[in-house]
Parts: structure tokens; sequence; C-alpha cells
């Protein structure tokens, strides 16, 4: 599946939100040299318990707006960012 996510990072933790667009992912990594996205990858994947080669960053590699493709169903993705909603 494709998946629109904001990225915001040097926050002081990670967190995942839903906001009015979609999902937003707070990221505690600094928007240099592509450490953000390592981490967006790291980050999904403990949440999802996919490994990392199952998530690729297909564009937004330099914006706030990425698209991901997640090799898993769309119902399971957006399930297990609900359940990490409050955490």
């Amino acid at each position: 599946m494709q998946i629109y996510l904001k990225v915001k990072p040097n926050q002081r933790f990670d967190k995942v939100e839903k906001i009015a667009e979609g999902w937003q992912i707070r990221l505690n990594a600094p928007a240099v040299d592509g450490k953000a996205n390592e981490h967006l990858i790291s980050f999904l994947s403990e949440i999802l318990r996919l490994s990392k080669s199952k998530i690729q960053l297909k564009k937004g590699q330099t914006s706030k707006l990425k698209c991901l493709e997640i090799e898993a169903t769309e119902e399971f993705v957006l399930q297990k960012l609900t359940e990490h909603l409050d955490s």
C-alpha cells in the first residue's frame, strides 16, 4: 500500500498523530543527510513490526510530505498506526 505522511523532524520524541490531512509523524532526528528519513523507516518498522526492507520511501526525500510504499495491507497499517496514537 502507499501512504502519505507529514513528517516533523527535530522533535523531542517520536510520536504518531492523526491530523485532518491524514497522518503526521514527529521524529527525534535531524533533517540532515537523510537521517530523518532513515529514522522514519526505523520508527515505522518498530510500530508495524515489519522489516525495514518492506518499507520504501518513494517520494519526498527532501520534503516534509513523504510517500511510502509498505508491503502490507491497508487495514493492517492503519490499525497499527491507530494503536500507536496514544503511546
